[in-house]
């Protein structure tokens, strides 16, 4: 789990350095194509991140096995797929193909200025936020319940940053807010392994194993705004029953 512990050996600088070539390389076959074709057919340039997702994967020796709790039963409604634990930039790699539907994605700047894995949410659609800016924040919140109106799914993180020790972070209202003004169901994921893969602040991946967990749906139809504090603290509690790290001190 993806709690504070010592954390395994890194590769050698070369057999690093191999690896992120071999997957590299595969980036402009596959994700200009998912570049060129994000704003006329988002499902088709879905495939192919995930098709580099899974590549990636491979190279890098990482196994993720995906355990979802609602048994892959998802109706038309719009779903909020969101992070209770963000601990590693591995994710970008780990969760496209967990993801049990194409998703854009409610991101900041920072992630959406990353070569290719930034670039191609963008160009689906996805919604980049710059949080010190409080009124486009507040705008793009807005953009994205009318995109969740219309039947689109989103991905997103509840904590402002990755933890850098494994432990969680503060967690934001905005997914409460975003899915109750949207009456989106929110599908809970807890991340297993992936700090150990790839910790914060390191490129060199090492094989592992990580697990995703997609939790029981949470419907938010009747909830209203004033009842965001409360659904941010019951996502916090799930978080810590499943084993998440509590902040230090």
């Amino acid at each position: 789990m993806d709690v504070p512990s010592a954390l395994p050996p890194r590769p050698g600088l070369l057999t690093s350095l191999l690896r992120w070539g071999v997957a590299c390389a595969a980036m402009p076959p596959l994700l200009t194509p998912a570049l060129l074709l994000g704003p006329v057919s988002p499902g088709a340039s879905d495939a192919l991140m995930r098709a580099w997702c899974l590549w990636a994967r491979r190279v890098f020796g990482v196994d993720v096995e995906v355990v979802d709790h609602n048994a892959g039963r998802y109706d038309d409604a719009a779903y909020v797929f969101l992070q209770l634990n963000q601990t590693s930039l591995g994710e970008t790699f780990v969760t496209p193909p967990a993801l049990p539907r194409p998703s854009l994605i409610f991101m900041n700047l920072g992630f959406a200025l990353l070569p290719f894995a930034g670039w191609v949410p963008v160009a689906q659609g996805s919604t980049v936020v710059v949080r010190r800016w409080h009124a486009q924040a507040r705008r793009a919140v807005d953009r994205a319940q009318e995109a969740l109106r219309r039947g689109a799914s989103y991905y997103m993180s509840i904590e402002g940053r990755r933890s850098p020790d494994g432990s969680l972070g503060p967690y934001k209202k905005g997914a409460a807010v975003l899915a109750i003004g949207a009456g989106a169901t929110i599908v809970p994921m807890v991340f297993h392994g992936v700090r150990a893969v790839l910790p914060h602040g390191e490129w060199r991946v090492s094989p592992g194993r990580v697990r995703v967990e997609l939790l029981p749906a949470i419907r938010t139809e009747g909830l209203r705004y004033e009842d965001r504090d409360a659904l941010v603290e019951r996502l916090r509690e799930l978080a810590e029953a499943h084993g998440l790290g509590r902040p230090p001190g």
